[in-house]
Parts: C-alpha cells; sequence; structure tokens
C-alpha cells in the first residue's frame, strides 16, 4: 500500500503542477496579448510624435516668416513716417518759395 499511496501522492503533485502551468500559460498569454497592445500603442505615439514634431517645425517657420514680414512692415511704417515728414518739409519750403515769389511780382 505504500507503493499506492506514494504513486497516488505522486499523480495529485503532478496533477497540481499541471494545473499550475496551465494557469501560468493564460498569464503569459494575457502579458503577451498586454505587450503587444502597448507595442502598437507605443507605435502610434511614435507616429503622433513625429507628426506634432513636424507641425511644430512648420509653424516655427511661420513664425519666423511672420516675424521678418513684420520687421519689413515696422520698416515701411518708419518709411512712411519719413516720408510724411518730408512732404511736410517739402510743403514748407514750397510755401516759402511762393512768398518769395509773390513778393518779387
Amino acid at each position: 500500500m505504500n507503493e499506492i499511496s506514494k504513486y497516488e501522492i505522486l499523480l495529485n503533485d503532478l496533477t497540481q503542477i499541471e494545473s499550475e502551468i496551465a494557469i501560468l500559460v493564460d498569464k503569459l498569454k494575457v502579458i503577451q496579448d498586454s505587450l503587444q497592445e502597448k507595442e502598437m500603442q507605443i507605435a502610434m505615439l511614435r507616429q503622433e510624435n513625429h507628426n506634432l514634431q513636424k507641425k511644430i517645425s512648420e509653424l516655427e517657420y511661420e513664425v519666423n516668416n511672420l516675424r521678418i514680414n513684420s520687421q519689413f512692415d515696422q520698416s515701411a511704417k518708419i518709411s512712411e513716417y519719413d516720408n510724411d515728414e518730408i512732404k511736410q518739409k517739402i510743403k514748407y519750403i514750397i510755401s516759402k518759395i511762393d512768398y518769395h515769389l509773390g513778393s518779387f511780382m
């Protein structure tokens, strides 16, 4: 009987080990599925990051163009101010010339 009980104990142990292995295999499948899902998320996030970096570069380029245009516009405004000042000086000189020409006639 001693051998039969050893055999039964061994079979019970093997059955328990098999059930634990089955549980571990199931957990492994769940972890592998989760890992695959995470890898897909990482790939999507990397693509999104690439797209956002591209958009940032485009926006930086636009900002630089706007700054250049703004500086050009400011210099144009300064030129307009200078033009107005020059026009006023010319009108003043013309009025002086008219006055002097009028006094000769």
